[in-house]
């Protein structure tokens, strides 16, 4: 029998501190025109939301991330009144909250057998250590019935035990982030495509006193080593998850990217400090950094970090596998709720085609495959590039306090960054150390 999920409450809310930048940060790039609500029926609503079943009635508070609720005239509140117009008997409240407080408030009031119905979940754990904990419901028939074809990596983030117990609302990815003026330097005119053609551009890069790459040490940017690997860090296919870490797929990586150290210092010193992403953009928008590892996040602030600094965007590079890490924010419904069906209809009108322009007006991508990608494109053609790797985008191990996991992995890594051990010292260590907390966890 699996165990109680030990001190859930105190992981969840430390993940809001742990996590890398799933879906955080400021928000992508420029604002496109607002756009109105979805066409309006003969019956008066929108065409998402006559979808839905029956009459629906009844109040309904929804909890997202602020980045959708701090503007003027945000897109999430002209979606829930166009749902309530299709609606009549329906009155939505929208709450908007940065990431930490909105998983403390919301663990907090679930766990006191109240809170909003509806909630926006970063993916990077949160849905799987909600339903370990029983606070959300799970979600397989609804998605079925949805007709909403979403993206299997973002949708897989949600599965606890079998069942997908959130779904994607928004994903993003990590892309790799180059200096022009750099490149050019070594003799390049493209971006490296492969490990291989990486390593040779930090070592020429290195070669003229540049630092070869940057990004901030946490799960988002440090997970991407071993899934291009084809490694994912603890096997979660089985009844019981496995620890894969240092299995040769992940001593190849682990010994890939901590080599770009210990042959070619090629990271700046400042990454050492850098416990956030506006700290982490410093190594890269001052000039003298070949490559930065990060999320479509990044793209307005290294624009404004350095308008002089002219870099590019391009796929990470490929492993033994294409595969980036996944980060973005996902739905689910409350188990306390005394309107659960009317919870789903809104998760579902929200995720659906005709509600994109609530995340496309910010340049976030939304988490389906039949997606009008334009919008996005049109105020970023770079964006291409996370729009292409979403195919091969890979959630984090889902497993419960997950965000510990985050942790142990960046220590590992960061041992061998400062110095402190070697390689295949701390690649010992941190299996040991997963091991332990599969034990300690199931």
């Amino acid at each position: 029998m699996k165990k109680i999920l030990a001190c859930s409450m105190a992981a969840v809310m430390a993940a809001a501190v742990l996590t890398g930048c799933a879906g955080g940060g400021a928000p992508a790039s420029t604002q496109a025109p607002a756009k109105e609500a979805p066409k309006e029926t003969a019956a008066g609503g929108s065409e998402a939301a006559d979808q839905g079943s029956g009459d629906l009635t009844g109040e309904l508070a929804v909890m997202v991330n602020n980045a959708f609720t701090g503007m003027e005239d945000p897109a999430i509140l002209r979606a829930a009144k166009a749902f309530e117009e299709a609606h009549p008997g329906v009155s939505i409240t929208v709450e908007g909250l940065s990431g930490k407080e909105l998983i403390s408030k919301y663990t907090t009031s679930a766990m006191a057998g109240s809170g909003p119905d509806v909630v926006a979940l970063d993916n990077s754990g949160w849905p799987i250590d909600l339903a370990a904990m029983g606070l959300i419901i799970p979600l397989d028939e609804q998605i079925a019935a949805s007709g909403n074809d979403y993206l299997q990596g973002p949708l897989e983030s949600g599965m606890y035990e079998g069942s997908y117990y959130s779904v994607p609302w928004y994903f993003n990815n990590t892309g790799l982030y180059y200096n022009k003026r750099i490149l050019e330097e070594i003799g390049k005119s493209e971006a490296p495509a492969t490990w291989e053609e990486l390593e040779e551009d930090i070592k020429l890069a290195t070669e003229k006193g540049y630092a070869g790459i940057s990004t901030r040490l946490d799960g988002y940017a440090v997970f991407n080593m071993f899934m291009a690997a084809g490694n994912p860090v603890i096997d979660t296919s089985g009844d019981r998850p496995v620890v894969t870490v240092n299995d040769e797929s992940g001593k190849e990586a682990f010994h890939f990217w901590t080599g770009l150290h210990t042959k070619y210092h090629a990271f700046p010193e400042g990454m050492k400090d850098a416990s956030d992403w506006a700290t982490a953009y410093t190594t890269f928008v001052s000039d003298d950094c070949l490559f930065f590892i990060c999320g479509d996040w990044a793209y307005k602030n290294i624009e404004t970090g350095n308008p002089d600094m002219e870099f590019g965007l391009a796929p990470m590079p490929k492993g033994k596998v294409n595969a980036v890490c996944l980060g973005g924010y996902n739905l689910a419904v409350n188990s306390n709720s005394a309107s659960q069906e009317l919870a789903w209809e809104f998760v579902r009108y929200l995720t659906s085609k005709e509600c994109d322009y609530v995340m496309t007006e910010q340049g976030r991508i939304p988490g389906r495959t039949d997606v009008d990608y334009e919008p996005i494109i049109a105020m970023n053609p770079s964006y291409q590039v996370f729009i292409d790797e979403a195919e091969y985008t890979v959630p984090r191990p889902r497993v419960k306090n997950a965000a510990s996991v985050d942790e142990k992995v960046c220590d590992a890594f960061k041992k061998v960054f400062f110095d402190q051990t070697t390689a295949e010292d701390a690649l010992n260590v941190l299996e040991q150390e997963l091991n332990d907390f599969i034990n300690e966890n199931y």
